[in-house]
């Protein structure tokens, strides 16, 4: 009965590093951030351009990130983002894209902006990246994302 318990507890070990790193982006030695948001654009341009398909990898994304970031932010007591972790930028990168024409100077502009709000951090950015539990790691990403989404938006209108 141990042996599983250990054998699951490997597997779950080896799930949450793929997909904190996603895939392994975030070994990446310069710049995994700015590398997973523009994987994350690629992957999106191939995501249908309809509401169910769209909504769908954002939700499991959304519900992965969360939850592998509070485990983390568990197991190591900390509630920085350290640049490995890049299930967030991804995450971001998607809201970001959220109903955005499959056009590539909209996604140019979505990701230079998404990543000059992800690094820069101004404001409200800066303060909800504190949060505890893993919510600071990925809501700092999710609110640049939602930022971009709207003046994106409001250009394309």
């Amino acid at each position: 009965m141990s042996f599983n318990i250990l054998s699951l507890e490997k597997i779950m070990n080896k799930l949450e590093n793929v997909i904190l790193r996603y895939f392994f982006i975030g070994n990446i030695k310069y710049a995994p951030g700015s590398f997973a948001s523009f994987v994350a654009l690629i992957i999106y341009f191939f995501i249908p351009n309809t509401i169910f398909y769209q909504l769908f990898f954002l939700t499991l994304h959304l519900v992965l990130g969360f939850y592998f970031c509070f485990l983390y932010s568990q197991k190591n007591q900390q509630n920085e983002d350290p640049g490995f972790i890049v299930i967030d930028e991804v995450v971001g990168m998607f809201i970001s894209l959220l109903f955005i024409p499959k056009v590539l100077s909209a996604y140019l502009l979505s990701f230079i902006l998404f990543r000059f709000f992800d690094i820069v951090k101004p404001s409200i950015i800066y303060r909800i990246q504190n949060m505890r539990y893993g919510l600071g790691i990925m809501l700092d990403d999710i609110l640049s994302g939602i930022i971009t989404l709207l003046i994106v938006t409001g250009l394309l209108l």
